[in-house]
């Protein structure tokens, strides 16, 4: 079986060294320390993700990581920001760029492990099936469709895009500025309000299901299993 790629960005050499401890011998891990050595290597490389750093010494990870997004071979490489920049406001910055993890340095070996484990499972499942089942959830991505034990159920795209992206993200609290951002980027139409409105439906809808979602106070929302 062939291991996932992971390019990690970031200029403390002992973080490097400490991050490639971690993933091998699970993943094939090569490490950068500069913005201009990550662009060079993430083409050459084409990783199946990337850890980066916000603080570089040459560039800000913030405008490294739209640079990626703005890439066509890079743009859907998944990104898992690694910083020492805490509070929500770092973190929301990160989601509004694409990033579908944000994890606060120190951080513990097994917590980074299993983001990692986590991100690179859903990316094989997204891409290897159309039909995908979360207990007793049952997606259809060509088709947008939504069965909860066994009976079809109708979501809006807005409705689809939201459930799918909370059951890829199960347990994790996800910002109204993530989900804003996955179903309607650069949308400014789109906001906060809609959000909870979406949030609301999907809660009705999914009543028979084995899943709840979670409003978490000032952060935004996760799905839980019951």
């Amino acid at each position: 079986m062939l291991k996932s790629k992971i390019l990690v960005v970031d200029d403390n050499e002992d973080i490097r060294i400490l991050v490639k401890k971690i993933l091998d011998p699970s993943y094939l891990v090569e490490t950068v320390s500069t913005a201009e050595e990550c662009l060079e290597k993430a083409w050459e490389y084409k990783p199946n993700l990337i850890i980066l750093d916000i603080m570089l010494e040459d560039a800000s990870g913030y405008e490294l990581c739209s640079q990626l997004k703005s890439n066509d071979d890079l743009k859907h490489t998944p990104v898992i920001f690694l910083s020492a920049k805490t509070g929500s406001n770092s973190r929301i910055t990160g989601y509004k760029l694409g990033a579908v993890h944000y994890l606060e340095k120190p951080f513990e070996p097994e917590e980074l492990r299993e983001i990692v484990n986590t991100v690179l499972k859903n990316l094989k499942i997204d891409s290897q099936l159309e039909v995908v089942d979360y207990n007793d959830i049952t997606l259809n991505i060509p088709s947008q469709e939504v069965s909860i034990r066994g009976d079809k159920i109708h979501f809006t795209s807005s409705e689809f895009k939201i459930i799918h992206l909370l059951l890829k993200n199960a347990q994790r609290v996800l910002s109204r500025e993530k989900i804003l951002n996955h179903i309607a980027p650069g949308n400014e139409r789109v906001n906060d309000r809609m959000i909870d409105t979406y949030i609301s439906s999907i809660r009705r809808k999914i009543k028979q299901s084995s899943f709840a979602i979670k409003s978490v106070y000032g952060e935004g929302y996760k799905i839980v299993t019951l």
